[in-house]
Order: structure tokens, then C-alpha cells, then sequence
């Protein structure tokens, strides 16, 4: 809709158009925050979801694989060990597309994952063989979170 406005100078309209282009710009902030989001973190992860689990060589992915493969899509570049990425970030609560880690049988942190924010991870799981979407807790040894963003 265009609104006519009387034009009392030409310092007027500079100050209007500069505004119009700031509010453009502030506007155009928003698609690049959401490209590096937790939710768009989880998203790159769920895309994942039943690529095949694999040890060593091969077809298919481990957790640390997975959770560098997710966050080298948005350019961060991740350890590949559980140990080694549980200090490359800082604690965190779990949140949309934080890197949670476990000590699955007591001896330091030997599996990561991804938070959803929804109280589930997705993670890269030998137990089912693939890549899967299952509850925070439900894998063993829940050690905490680190957001890497």
C-alpha cells in the first residue's frame, strides 16, 4: 500500500529511506540466524536418521562422524572423539541442536549426540544400528550437554 507523504525536505527523505533500508536489513538478519539455530541443527540431523551405524570403515557413520558430518554442514568444524568434542563447547541444558555426551559403560565420555530440545537425542547408535531419534535418558550414562553455536 503506498501512503502519500508530503516532503517537507530533502534531509527528510534521506533519514525515511535510511530507515527503510535499516528495518530491510534488520529483517534479512532473520533467515541467517535460523541457518545456524539449534532447530536447524536437529533438522540436519533428522535428515540422517537411518543412515547405517558403522565401526570402522565402510558404509554408514559412528557418533562422532555423525554429530561433525551435522555441524561441518553449518561450518564448524568438530574433534573426532566424544572427549574431544565434550570440551569444545561450553555446558549447556540440552537445547535444540546441543551436542549431548555419555559414558555408556563407565569409562569417561565414549558416545554424543545431538538434543533436540524435546527431551530426545539423535545420535549415531550401535545398539540399533543406524542413525536414530530415542529419549535423552534412555541411553546410559548421561554425562551432560555443550552448545557448540
Amino acid at each position: 500500500m503506498v501512503v502519500p507523504v508530503r516532503i517537507k525536505s530533502v534531509f527528510t527523505v534521506v533519514v525515511v529511506t535510511l530507515g527503510i533500508m535499516a528495518a530491510a536489513l534488520m529483517l534479512s538478519a532473520g533467515p541467517a540466524q535460523a541457518q545456524t539455530s539449534g532447530d536447524a541443527v536437529v533438522a540436519e540431523a533428522r535428515s540422517w536418521i537411518g543412515t547405517a551405524y558403522n565401526y570402522g570403515g565402510g558404509y554408514g557413520v559412528m557418533c562422532t562422524e555423525f554429530t561433525s558430518a551435522v555441524y561441518g554442514a553449518f561450518g564448524v568444524s568438530l574433534p573426532l572423539s566424544p572427549a574431544a568434542q565434550y570440551g569444545y563447547g561450553y555446558p549447556s541444558s540440552a537445547a535444540a541442536g546441543d551436542l549431548v555426551f555419555y559414558s555408556e559403560g563407565g569409562y569417561g565420555i565414549t558416545h554424543v549426540g545431538i538434543a533436540t530440545g524435546y527431551g530426545t537425542v539423535i545420535h549415531s547408535s550401535s545398539y540399533f544400528g543406524a542413525v536414530v531419534e530415542t529419549p535423552l535418558y534412555a541411553v546410559p550414562g548421561y554425562m551432560g550437554a555443550a552448545s557448540v553455536l
